[in-house]
């Protein structure tokens, strides 16, 4: 039926239904965060995500098309990337680093990423976005100081920083997977003594 009166008509731009919750996203990740934590990433849904978020799961769709691609943004978005001091001793910010590093793999992020990567091999995009802003940055931090180390001649001036952070980063991730009780506080003083000596790690003395 063809409205007889400007007051039958629908405005135009008017939208049907309710407006958007400004604060679903915010919601949503809180949610997912709590999951995590709770379950794991395996055991989370975007079903249970909903459910906890107070939103539907089309909500939660309409912000990311598959669970990798909102774990992603929720490590991106909530994972704090701390700067290591410059204290003029290379020994200690390199055992700042070190800490830093194994404290936020341990906390369960490092098993998340794992699976996180496993599960976007084939979108680009997400393992893109979680390269350039989650592990970048801590390269970054990690870079500086192997660099201001090299500046106070504590460390070669050729040494191939990439190559060592290689090395640091697959122990860590390789005791993460395989051998979590390994990573310890003598974990830090080996890969200090690596990066300072080159010596090969040795057992602690007892």
């Amino acid at each position: 039926m063809i409205p007889t009166s400007a007051a039958e008509a629908e405005p135009v731009g008017r939208r049907r239904g309710r407006p958007p919750d400004p604060h679903a996203r915010s919601r949503i990740l809180t949610a997912a965060e709590t999951l995590l934590d709770e379950a794991g990433y395996l055991n989370v849904t975007i079903d249970e995500v909903a459910t906890r978020a107070g939103v539907s799961k089309k909500t939660v769709y309409r912000f990311w098309p598959h669970k990798p691609a909102l774990i992603s943004d929720l490590i991106v978005e909530r994972s704090a990337v701390l700067p290591v001091p410059d204290t003029g001793d290379t020994r200690r910010e390199l055992a700042t680093l070190f800490g830093m590093i194994i404290e936020y793999l341990t906390a369960g992020h490092g098993r998340t990423m794992a699976l996180l990567v496993a599960a976007t091999h084939d979108d680009p995009a997400t393992l893109t976005r979680l390269r350039e802003q989650v592990v970048a940055p801590r390269r970054d931090i990690a870079r500086n100081v192997l660099q201001r180390g090299i500046a106070r001649g504590d460390l070669p001036a050729d040494v191939d920083v990439d190559a060592l952070l290689d090395l640091w980063h697959g122990l860590v991730a390789y005791r993460i997977s395989g051998r979590p009780a390994a990573l310890h506080r003598h974990t830090v003083d080996q890969l200090v003594d690596l990066a300072l000596t080159g010596h090969v790690p040795r057992l602690p003395q007892t």
